[in-house]
């Protein structure tokens, strides 16, 4: 089919739709999905996903919306694709939504990937004078539009200077540890074990080396020698 017509005041539905063109004044509801070169009228459109190359229609309700340009009064759908143009004249309700340029009365975005948004005053609500407006809007910030200078308000960022000042304090060198005193970790070790077997560790002063007590490993006991 080239061609399908769905009138005012009626209400069609498919399990899924594929045609050229796609004429909807009534109602329209598709289970999986509807496929078409273009989409208009002034009708509702439910279905799955839906793709086409130009959208211009009243109402869509759909998991996803893949095109190249779309008008719309309303559209609720979760993810929302369209390359060149996006324009929602009352309300628009996605979750993501990714086009080249958005112009926007009402919204409800969670996250939005566009190279120009344009919110427009809610006083314009045919497609037509929001298309107008839209377009004068876009000459006036590409012609006299500033960039903006001040910080952003509302808005989760990071300075660069502080990025940059962390990584350069994760690239700053860690001083090298002092090294360790294998002489006096041992003789730490010697007074712990001894404790621990019921044995006291005793500095004799000025006792010559061959005067030192020495244990007596037979008898057990430790043997005092003459100074």
């Amino acid at each position: 089919m080239k061609t399908v017509y769905i009138p005012a005041g009626e209400t069609v539905k498919y399990e899924s739709l594929v045609t050229e063109n796609l004429v909807v004044d009534g109602c329209l509801k598709v289970v999986y999905g509807v496929k078409a070169r273009s989409i208009s009228g002034k009708g509702v459109i439910s279905a799955g996903t839906v793709y086409a190359d130009d959208i211009s229609i009243g109402e869509i309700e759909a998991a996803a919306v893949v095109c190249v340009r779309a008008a719309a009064k309303r559209i609720d759908a979760p993810e929302v694709y369209a390359s060149e143009s996006l324009a929602v004249s009352c309300f628009l309700s996605a979750a993501y939504v990714e086009t080249g340029k958005l112009t926007v009365a009402l919204s409800d975005v969670d996250e939005a990937k566009a190279d120009e948004i344009i919110h427009l005053p809610r006083v314009h609500t045919s497609l037509l004078a929001m298309l107008v407006v839209s377009f004068f809007r876009s000459l006036r910030a590409r012609f006299f539009g500033k960039p903006a200078e001040e910080e952003l308000l509302d808005a989760d960022f990071e300075p660069f200077y502080k990025k940059a000042v962390t990584e350069e304090s994760k690239t700053e060198e860690k001083p090298e540890a002092e090294e360790t005193d294998e002489e006096l970790n041992r003789i730490v070790g010697l007074f712990k074990l001894s404790r621990e077997a019921g044995y006291t560790l005793r500095l004799i002063p000025g006792t010559p080396e061959e005067n030192a007590p020495v244990f007596d490993f037979v008898a057990e006991t430790i043997v005092q020698k003459a100074a």
